[in-house]
């Protein structure tokens, strides 16, 4: 019997037709040359291989690799050493076009609503412990809670169907700054 959480990567990477993703791997200089780890690839296995526990390591996310509809084998090590800032910067681009798809599809307001603004900004963070080990460079709130932590701040642009850069910053950095 297949795992539950394929048919959910199958949803996921089917919301992207695939020469979207493999396009999107290729303009962020993720893929760069034939590779076992194509962007539809690490598409499936960091958004739901990492939700699937709520700490997978990377052998675990290489061992997932083996089990997709069309296997894949690759060893822990080829997979870390791809984890890179175009790695995130693919996952980035992703989501940016995954916003843009959902907005086009079913806007949420009218457009005349916002017609006098030049731009309408939505603003959103999610926080989230860390290993002490990263309390320097992610120090927590203090008090009870996690000695390290992080916050990711989120600013998209409703007119444009665009993202401010995301901001990852230490727990104890306030929001509004």
């Amino acid at each position: 019997m297949a795992e539950p959480w394929l048919s959910t990567v199958r949803e996921l990477t089917e919301f992207f037709a695939a020469d979207q993703i493999e396009a999107s791997a290729r303009r962020t200089k993720f893929v760069q040359r034939t590779s076992k780890i194509t962007g539809k690839l690490l598409l499936a296995l960091v958004t739901f291989g990492r939700w699937s526990a709520p700490k997978t390591p990377v052998p675990q996310l290489a061992a997932k690799a083996a089990q997709l509809d069309v296997p894949v084998e690759i060893t822990p090590e080829a997979l870390q050493q791809r984890m890179t800032e175009r790695a995130v910067a693919f996952l980035r681009d992703l989501l940016q076009t995954a916003f843009v798809k959902l907005h086009t599809e079913e806007r949420g307001c009218e457009d005349g609503l916002f017609a006098p603004f030049g731009c309408v900004q939505i603003a959103d963070s999610t926080g989230f412990a860390l290993p002490e080990s990263l309390t320097a460079e992610f120090p927590g709130a203090g008090g009870s809670g996690s000695k390290a932590g992080a916050k990711i701040q989120l600013v998209w642009e409703y007119k444009s169907h665009t993202f401010a850069p995301f901001a990852l910053v230490p727990w104890n950095v306030p929001d509004n700054t």
